[in-house]
């Protein structure tokens, strides 16, 4: 019985991870969805990949940083999210869903951005 459980959590955890982007909605453009099934993933925080600027957020993402979010993408991540964009996270970790292109457009190629509540 503990075993059939254990591989049933194991099964679900991802779609429950996963599950809370495909709900939320970025404030400012509420009209997309933040997620569309593998545009999402914690953003990991390595020297030159997140700071707080005045207006925001600034996230520079190389190409391969920015594929361990979203396969699909081709071109790297250099967006400044403003402020009213940004949304707390579920689990306390920064969170970001990416386009795989259109860097250029008003969003900056970034669908949504998620921050640790405390911040």
């Amino acid at each position: 019985m503990i075993r059939a459980l254990t591989i049933l959590l194991l099964m679900t955890a991802p779609a429950l991870a996963h599950e809370w982007y495909s709900e939320k909605r970025d404030p400012v453009y509420s009209n997309q969805s933040c997620c569309g099934g593998e545009d999402c993933a914690q953003l990991v925080l390595t020297p030159g990949v997140l700071a707080a600027e005045e207006r925001g957020y600034r996230i520079r993402l190389t190409l391969q940083q920015a594929r361990r979010i979203n396969p699909n993408a081709i071109a790297p991540i250099d967006a400044l999210v403003p402020w009213s964009r940004v949304q707390p996270s579920m689990d306390g970790n920064y969170h970001i869903c990416i386009m795989p292109s259109l860097r250029n457009d008003a969003r900056q190629g970034v669908y949504c951005f998620f921050e640790p509540p405390s911040t």
